[in-house]
Order: structure tokens, then C-alpha cells, then sequence
């Protein structure tokens, strides 16, 4: 595998990110703040095996919010980050 070949298939399959909860809404809804990229997730050589998650932050107030998985941006620079700390 070339090094070309090798960095396209440790690129991430989808960003981690995280929204607080905010408060509550006039229908007793939670509200979530701002979501806030804090890491990546990446395939396995067996998709069967699920996805590998890296954290490069785990935000204090994890269990009073919500965990997105969001679609990779092709000039996300974070994704460049994780891609050299997971080689």
C-alpha cells in the first residue's frame, strides 16, 4: 500500500461532536448549546467490526448532553490532526 493509499483510508469516517443541554424550552424541551467538534471516528480494516472512536477532548458535562456524528468536511483541518496522531 502506497503512502497516498495508506492516508485515504485513515482519513475519518465521521467528526465527533458535542452539544451541551442548555435549559429547558416553554414545551419542556431540552435545549442544546452550540455543537463543538471534539473528536473523530474512523473505519476498521472489518467494517463489522464497527468504527474506532478517537476523543482529542472529553468535555466535563459528557453525560448532561448530546454526541453528534457528523460527515467529515474535505478541508477539515481537525480530520488532517487525527489522521497523523492515528498513523
Amino acid at each position: 500500500m502506497t503512502a497516498q493509499s495508506n492516508a485515504q483510508t485513515s482519513r475519518p469516517t465521521y467528526r465527533l461532536c458535542f452539544s451541551a443541554r442548555t435549559g429547558v424550552d416553554r414545551n419542556g424541551q431540552p435545549t442544546l448549546g452550540y455543537p463543538i467538534e471534539i473528536g473523530a471516528a474512523f473505519a476498521r480494516k472489518d467494517a463489522s467490526k464497527g468504527l474506532i472512536a478517537k476523543f482529542q477532548i472529553i468535555p466535563s458535562d459528557l453525560k448532561d448532553g448530546v454526541l453528534f456524528l457528523m460527515p467529515p468536511r474535505g478541508d477539515d483541518a481537525q480530520a488532517d490532526l487525527l489522521e497523523s496522531e492515528a498513523e
